[in-house]
């Protein structure tokens, strides 16, 4: 009878740690089928590293449509969730809006305007999503633009993401991105000169 109450006893211990780890369990990814897994355990693995160094959290929202809402209104919705200091890094596939929205404390940590930017020597999302392998190039713009700001994140704090991509991975995106950009200019130059010469 003892050694039964002590089994049973065991058993609730471990389902009652179990149910206490979920509860504690922090997501930051949610994805509305918009990224690979892969993608999302990866961010996941960033996250937690750097929730777990700093005390910030950074979140990954997607979505494939908003239905006529502003990206700005569904990042302030999800935010009245998050305890501050918080960045969100949100993308609506379908409507082609991609924004990063931040508590006022991490407003110096990182630099937005270069994240978001649309040019391929500056920008670590917006130039992978204008190539056409559609889910491909996106889960690797979201990785490569979470990853850069979580990274300027971490370093204002003065520590180091050991989960992160750092600079290699994303100077090879740019590096091809730059190159197709390179290549439509140099095409459109040559196209220029032979309509001039026409002439």
């Amino acid at each position: 009878m003892a050694n039964t109450l002590y089994k049973h006893k065991k058993i609730y211990l471990l389902v009652l740690l179990l149910f206490t780890m979920t509860l504690q369990a922090k997501r930051f990814v949610y994805n509305d089928g918009v990224i690979l897994n892969k993608t999302e355990v990866k961010i996941e693995q960033m996250a937690n590293e750097l929730y777990r160094k700093t005390g910030i959290s950074a979140y990954l929202l997607t979505k494939k449509n908003l239905n006529g809402k502003s990206i700005v209104q569904y990042e302030k919705g999800f935010a009245k969730n998050f305890k501050p200091p918080y960045a969100i890094l949100s993308i609506v596939l379908n409507e082609q809006k991609v924004d990063i929205y931040n508590s006022i404390d991490l407003t110096n940590t990182f630099n937005k305007e270069a994240i978001l930017s649309p040019y391929p020597w500056k920008g670590s999302i917006i130039p992978l999503l204008t190539m056409k392998k559609k889910y491909v190039s996106v889960s690797a713009a979201m990785l490569n633009g979470y990853a850069d700001m979580v990274e300027q994140i971490a370093i204002s704090k003065e520590i180091k993401l050991k989960s992160g991509i750092g600079s290699t991975n994303r100077n090879i995106y740019f590096s091809l991105q730059l190159s197709i950009f390179l290549f439509l200019l140099i095409v459109f130059g040559w196209y220029i000169i032979k309509k001039i010469k026409k002439r």
